[in-house]
């Protein structure tokens, strides 16, 4: 069995267009537009914490690579004959400028859709993470993620959702874990330098610039109605 692969989306959105355009997400067929793709979930940024307009989408590729050389051919190659991605394009043009994509490979660890749904993983708020690493250290800095992070995270209320290499690139790497606004603040204040620092989390700090070179996270506030979103 390959891996599993994903496509993230970082979306530019025009003024107040966050929460339409992700319902237009939500609403999108992919298989009558012949995708390869289920929607894994559409979040926005939450201002405060990263740049703003914009929504992240995660799909995942149903087919593995089958699905990625769909994708490529029908929203690419092929383009001018597929009428309903079309359609979805042109109104989706109304809430957004531009954006930015990159492929995703699932490592050892990384849950595919159907296991998190099957486990009832849900989220009212989610860390998002883009980080640099040394070129070709990703896999090595996700497994010590999933091998030392996730379990200290773990007991703070926070949930490894997505653990991804990007692909077509060897110096950039992408992690999702759903929790919410206690357990965030939480994790945050344990993470921080002082008294409620938690000595986990402390060591894990010092150990990262092993592999990134650049460290980034931003909160991600989900769609109603996607798979990982709490009710």
């Amino acid at each position: 069995m390959t891996r599993p692969l994903f496509l993230h989306e970082v979306i530019d959105v025009v003024a107040q267009g966050a929460v339409p355009y992700m319902e237009h997400t939500v609403a999108f067929d992919t298989e009558a537009a012949g995708r390869g793709l289920t929607l894994f979930g559409t979040w926005y940024v939450m201002g405060s914490t990263g740049r703003w307009p914009q929504v992240v989408n995660v799909w995942e590729l149903v087919d593995g690579w089958d699905g990625w050389r769909r994708l490529c051919d029908r929203t690419n190659l092929r383009r001018e004959d597929n009428a309903e991605l079309s359609t979805w394009w042109d109104e989706a043009l109304q809430y957004r400028s531009g954006g930015f994509d990159r492929l995703l490979g699932g490592v050892d660890g990384c849950p595919t859709l159907a296991e998190l749904t099957a486990e009832g993983v849900r989220g009212t708020l989610f860390v998002h993470e883009i980080s640099r690493v040394r070129p070709g250290a990703g896999p090595e800095y996700l497994a010590a993620v999933h091998a030392e992070l996730a379990p200290l995270r773990a007991e703070l209320g926070h949930t490894l959702v997505g653990l991804w290499e990007v692909l077509l690139s060897d110096t950039e790497v992408c992690t999702l874990w759903a929790t919410n606004l206690d357990a965030h603040v939480v994790a945050m204040a344990a993470a921080d330098p002082g008294p409620l620092r938690h000595p986990g989390l402390a060591a894990w700090a010092r150990r990262r610039p092993t592999w990134t070179t650049a460290w980034a996270e931003e909160l991600l506030v989900p769609c109603p109605g996607t798979p990982l979103a709490a009710e």
